[in-house]
């Protein structure tokens, strides 16, 4: 029992702290005595920064020649995702229709792959940790710069605004992800042992964070009535309809990398890090791009409900093909 606590115990926390908010939605408003606004920034200013320090720079090079895998990779996270989620949105418009929900998909689509648990996942199951290292930062960097402009661009209300709200979004972006990404590496010399004997405490800040990230969204929509938007088909809709975007993504880029002749380590990695997408990096993101003006009519605390579904559904997933992998990795 207290393994499977230990195991789900950021997922318990996102329950724990939804319910918090629901019992003290004025807590999070913007008339709240917190600096709500204001903590969401340094907050997420901080991760990157951490995230700057610890990206190791000097073994991405080891990675860095496998081009067929890293094609894959990227092809996967930022065009099949898409691709299969405009098809669905498409094909049940009929019968799910909340409108938040349904540009929740979208965001989750333009969203990069998740670091620490695809290293960490390819690592355990014999995988090629260099290539993971490599792809799981390009996906990253890419999404800095990428994902806002999809936003805008699918999710935003077009028109005269559109040049606006990238240029502000872009700025938000700057100042918020990428200058304390830029300042962490320019500190990496002087902060990686430290930082380094202290992974622990920054993933528990970094996951701190986006709790409070998660928090401020859903006071916002306890305070404004969002959920009676929301029946019991549309949540049910989103359950099935990540689960079936995890098999499908898995699927495809199992198969692909078997037919790219990749080796059975890079098919792990190619597994990982191309089925996988990533809450340290989305809901940071959302934070930025969903208080500028994007869109109005979007809700955040909807918005990133599938992003919390698919979160627990990847890792449980890949606990659960593990013992497979392993076993193929070990094979001479």
């Amino acid at each position: 029992m207290k393994k499977l606590l230990q195991a789900n115990s950021f997922v318990l926390s996102i329950l724990l702290i939804v319910g918090f908010a629901a019992l003290f939605p004025a807590l999070g408003s913007s008339e709240s005595i917190l600096p709500v606004s204001w903590l969401k920034k340094i907050g997420v200013f901080l991760i990157f920064f951490n995230q700057g320090v610890l990206l190791p720079r000097e073994e991405l090079k080891q990675g860095f020649l496998e081009l067929r895998l890293h094609a894959l990779i990227q092809f996967t996270t930022y065009l099949f995702f898409p691709v299969v989620i405009f098809f669905g949105l498409w094909a049940s418009k009929s019968f799910f229709t909340q409108a938040d929900l349904r540009a929740g998909f979208l965001f989750l689509a333009f969203l990069p792959t998740t670091v620490t648990s695809a290293v960490a996942l390819t690592s355990v199951a014999g995988g090629n940790v260099s290539g993971s290292l490599f792809n799981c930062t390009l996906s990253s960097v890419i999404s800095v710069f990428l994902t806002p402009l999809l936003c805008v661009y699918f999710l935003g209300q077009g028109g005269g605004e559109t040049d606006m709200a990238v240029t502000s979004i872009l700025q938000n972006v700057m100042i918020t992800l990428l200058v304390p990404l830029v300042l962490g590496q320019v500190a990496r010399r002087s902060l990686k042992g430290v930082f380094g004997a202290r992974k622990k405490a920054i993933k528990h800040f970094n996951n701190g964070v986006i709790l409070f990230i998660i928090w401020s969204a859903f006071c916002k929509s306890f305070l404004e009535n969002v959920w009676d938007s929301v029946q019991g088909l549309d949540v049910g809709m989103s359950l099935f309809g990540t689960a079936l975007l995890l098999l499908l993504a898995s699927a495809w880029v199992w198969g692909w990398s078997g037919k790219l002749s990749l080796s059975i380590p890079s098919r792990i990695t190619a597994l990982f890090c191309g089925s996988q997408k990533s809450i340290a990096m989305g809901l940071p993101l959302s934070a930025m791009i969903f208080t500028s003006h994007v869109s109005e009519q979007v809700e955040l605390s909807l918005l990133v409900i599938p992003l919390l579904i698919y979160h627990p559904l990847q890792l449980i997933f890949a606990g659960w093909i593990m013992p497979r992998l392993q076993a193929l990795s070990s094979q001479p």
